[in-house]
């Protein structure tokens, strides 16, 4: 595996030589055009059918952003322990002949998100993280980008596509290595909560608690400094969204406002938040606190994987789709006025539903 990414790394953008852990991973276009198009999505379970992958090729994208749980943990026979289900796992996808040909043919960029890492919601205290982010990047990445991604602080990265006056930056945080744990609701609320969708967490405010880790932090900042015309923020859990009781940024309130603020006191390019985890399909947005501009979020989940009954979000547009599926942003750098179209398209290839924005309107726009 690593010597077929190494040779494609080296065809379609690799590092460049020299690279350190804090550069960029630039990218290139196979067919050069002022016309991008970056499928995205997450949750696909190797043991599933895999036709969604000829549906995403059918779209011809320059890129395909994996956001999480690339793979499950294989726990048969008789209960291995985590690190061993997922070199199961592992094993497994590398068999899967539909997953094998999409990636000779598009570029993957992948992040972890639980399933991957270490099991249902872990965080930081995943005894063998290291040794699965090992396992990670022998899948997913290619030799140089390894020796970038290979920290002890997370597999965090950021991708760069184009030149300056028309350049999409790709970041995307590790949000499991460092990440502290959840806060669980008391039990007789937890079940009230369940019965209308919502899960068992609640927000946290307290010393210490950390989403990023500190490094990642400052990582995070040089990387909202640099030139940009978009920015595509790759959150493997949701973002958006507001005391939904899963797994999101709102467990962590004020880690949820370092981020936005930093997304202004950086002067960021327009952003656009992509997201997995969910298992169901939605768009989200708010509105930033200092403008008028608005922060949109695309979640993508999953590619094989759904959850029938999605709960509140008093930040979604329009409905939640519970079926397979995945996401394709399109950018045409030739139109008068920019502008990024996200659309969601199910198994069958079917679109969902579709959003264009104009990249002035976007959060982040000057």
């Amino acid at each position: 595996m690593i010597t077929r990414r190494r040779l494609l790394a080296g065809l379609i953008g690799g590092v460049a030589a020299g690279a350190t852990r804090s550069s960029a991973i630039p990218l290139q276009l196979t067919n050069a055009s002022s016309v991008v198009r970056l499928a995205f999505g997450s949750c696909v379970s190797q043991r599933k059918n895999q036709d969604i992958w000829q549906r995403i090729l059918d779209k011809e994208p320059h890129l395909f952003i994996m956001m999480g749980d690339g793979v499950y943990p294989e726990h048969e026979p008789g209960g291995l322990p985590m690190l061993q289900a997922l070199q199961s796992a592992y094993r497994h996808a590398r068999t899967r002949p539909e997953l094998q040909r999409f990636r000779e043919q598009v570029r993957t960029i992948a992040i972890w998100d639980d399933n991957d890492y270490g099991g249902s919601d872990m965080g930081r205290t995943f005894e063998d993280k290291s040794q699965s982010r090992d396992l990670f990047l022998e899948f997913w990445a290619s030799e140089r980008e390894a020796s970038i991604r290979g920290r002890d602080t997370g597999i965090y990265a950021y991708w760069e596509l184009g030149e300056p006056d028309r350049r999409i930056q790709i970041i995307v945080p590790d949000l499991r290595f460092c990440r502290s744990e959840w806060a669980q609701t008391e039990g007789d609320v937890r079940a009230a909560r369940s019965e209308i969708g919502l899960g068992p967490y609640k927000p946290i405010v307290a010393d210490g608690v950390t989403m990023l880790g500190d490094e990642q932090w400052a990582w995070l900042g040089e990387c909202l400094r640099r030139p940009a015309r978009l920015r595509l923020f790759v959150s493997s859990i949701q973002f958006v969204p507001e005391d939904r009781g899963w797994e999101s940024w709102s467990n962590f309130p004020t880690e949820k406002q370092r981020l936005l603020d930093l997304f202004e006191t950086t002067g960021a390019a327009p952003i656009v938040v992509l997201s997995g985890d969910t298992h169901y399909a939605e768009f989200s947005r708010q509105r930033i606190q200092s403008g008028s501009s608005l922060l949109w979020e695309f979640t993508s989940s999953g590619l094989t994987e759904t959850w029938p009954t999605p709960g509140p979000n008093a930040q979604r547009v329009g409905v939640a789709h519970s079926v397979a599926n995945f996401g394709l942003l399109t950018l045409d750098w030739a139109a008068s006025r920019p502008a990024v179209t996200v659309e969601l398209i199910a198994e069958d290839g079917s679109r969902l539903r579709h959003q264009s924005l104009f990249l002035d309107s976007l959060a982040g726009a000057a």
